[in-house]
């Protein structure tokens, strides 16, 4: 990563405007409920993250494109992972500037673009000034905070006025298209309730987004739905998968499962003639009004 590039969550560095963010005097609670958990210094958790943007990049591109992107915006991207939606948004926004943030950004693919800033920042407790964006995406973010519904209103006054937010949530679907008796099932059921005990983690809070929006001050607050197949081989899969293997410990050590279990769970993801729809993804826009 590039000197210039990479900031802390003091907002010290050399980017100006919106990649200086105001920082809490404390490290941010959500930093401390999640790290334990599913860390970017897991060695697994750079394949997770790859599989997660496999997964989930083409539907987030599509409705990026259909919010309309223009070359000259300001962008902010919570969560950024590995990076591959902000370089997507460096690509699109030329003239402009896109801001990626985590609590960790050790992982964002590099080379970074000049229009491209990496601020590790935490949304429940770091700040921007007013106005400062014409776009802002979250994906698979809120949903791990407790402060989720704060954290959308906090985020109003950093859109300029007439600018989108696009909130984009997993939610917890396993009853379609899984039996009761199945391995996989008893899994994801544990992975779910494993998460939720132990940060605060929820997995229906993505039906609740348009809610928290309308309640916030948003206006043309959307929703849409994507159902995603989960069989063999598929990006969803593989990067369930990979959740489960870097959960399992937590979830064997609970009492949730046995290995025999996870192990059984972990087998059916394999099955050729497996199909089902256990994780549905709801996407939520909203504007702040323009006057």
């Amino acid at each position: 990563m590039t000197q210039h590039s990479r900031t802390s969550d003091t907002g010290e560095g050399t980017g100006a405007g919106a990649d200086t963010a105001t920082s809490a005097a404390e490290p941010g609670r959500a930093r401390e409920l999640y790290a334990d958990v599913l860390t970017h210094r897991l060695p697994e958790e750079p394949a997770r993250l790859d599989a997660l943007t496999h997964a989930f990049d083409p539907q987030t591109r599509r409705r990026l494109d259909a919010v309309g992107v223009a070359p000259d915006w300001s962008c902010l991207e919570i969560g950024a992972g590995t990076g591959t939606i902000a370089h997507w948004l460096a690509e699109r926004c030329r003239r402009g500037r896109v801001t990626a943030t985590d609590l960790d950004v050790s992982l964002v693919h590099e080379p970074v673009p000049d229009n491209l800033g990496v601020l590790v920042h935490d949304v429940t407790k770091d700040t921007f000034p007013e106005g400062s964006f014409q776009l802002i995406h979250a994906r698979a973010v809120l949903m791990h905070l407790p402060q989720r519904e704060q954290v959308v209103t906090r985020m109003l006054p950093w859109l300029a006025p007439g600018g989108v937010l696009l909130v984009e949530e997993l939610v917890d679907f396993p009853r379609h298209g899984l039996p009761e008796s199945s391995p996989l099932r008893k899994v994801i059921d544990a992975w779910w309730s494993s998460l939720a005990a132990s940060y605060g983690m929820d997995g229906g809070w993505g039906v609740r987004v348009a809610a928290a929006m309308r309640d916030s001050g948003y206006e043309n607050v959307r929703a849409e739905a994507d159902l995603l197949a989960l069989h063999a081989g598929s990006p969803i899969a593989e990067f369930s998968r990979l959740t489960i293997q870097t959960i399992a410990p937590r979830l064997i050590g609970s009492g949730l499962l046995g290995e025999a279990d996870v192990k059984a769970g972990l087998e059916e993801f394999a099955d050729p003639g497996h199909l089902s729809f256990p994780i549905a993804v709801i996407a939520t826009t909203g504007r702040r009004p323009r006057n």
